[in-house]
């Protein structure tokens, strides 16, 4: 949700929060909300006001600290770049119809940025589970299984996963680092060297990673 209102009054408010309730009670739903942008003020808005069991995200300056239009600074989840962010900036995009594309701010750009890391997380632990039944894995703590998946899908571990991916300390450890975690496994794929099961292995390490099964991804 990269947009913010004020809270609803009257029967629009229970209606809010009852598909916002229903949403996140929904098996597998992660709910990603952009913070207000309007200062350093109370964020009462919704749709994270509706229900503090969404993420709510801030946006981040080239530095990693805090952008100075997020409000309550203290209380976003993680924070993601959300200042002066270039889409086509990527080596790896080359479509021309990308250089209209201009900067855009705001924690909704960071908001989008979190959502997709998300998916990108649970795409992993997805990869790691057709691993472990492509080489028939046994072993309890390398496996991946369904219940993992599951697993990663509830809102708790989807917060621990993110802050295992890396994050600042001197930015109370909101700012999400993610090279520290993906770039080593990134060049590996864009190698594209060894056989199918030896690029999964790679992302299943990072699956087990993500659920914290056997020794912590790098060691």
């Amino acid at each position: 949700m990269s947009w913010t209102i004020k809270p609803p009054e009257g029967d629009k408010k229970k209606e809010f929060d009852d598909a916002i309730h229903n949403t996140l009670n929904s098996k597998g739903v992660l709910m990603f909300c952009a913070a207000s942008d309007q200062g350093k003020s109370a964020d009462l808005t919704y749709p994270h006001g509706s229900n503090r069991a969404s993420f709510r995200i801030g946006a981040a300056k080239a530095t990693g600290s805090m952008s100075d239009t997020v409000g309550d600074a203290h209380d976003p989840d993680p924070i993601l770049p959300g200042h002066q962010v270039v889409v086509n900036s990527s080596d790896d995009v080359y479509d021309k119809d990308l250089q209209k594309f201009e900067a855009h701010s705001g924690s909704s750009v960071a908001n989008a940025l979190a959502a997709g890391l998300a998916a990108l997380v649970i795409e992993c632990v997805r990869l790691g589970v057709f691993y472990t039944n492509e080489n028939k894995q046994l072993d309890p703590t390398s496996a991946i299984r369904k219940d993992g998946l599951i697993k990663i899908r509830d809102r708790n571990q989807m917060k621990y996963a993110l802050s295992w991916i890396g994050t600042n300390r001197n930015t109370d450890n909101k700012y999400i680092e993610v090279w520290d975690t993906f770039n080593a496994v990134a060049e590996k794929l864009r190698q594209n060297e060894g056989s199918r099961i030896d690029r999964l292995e790679n992302i299943a390490a990072l699956a087990r990673f993500f659920l914290k099964k056997g020794v912590n991804y790098g060691e």
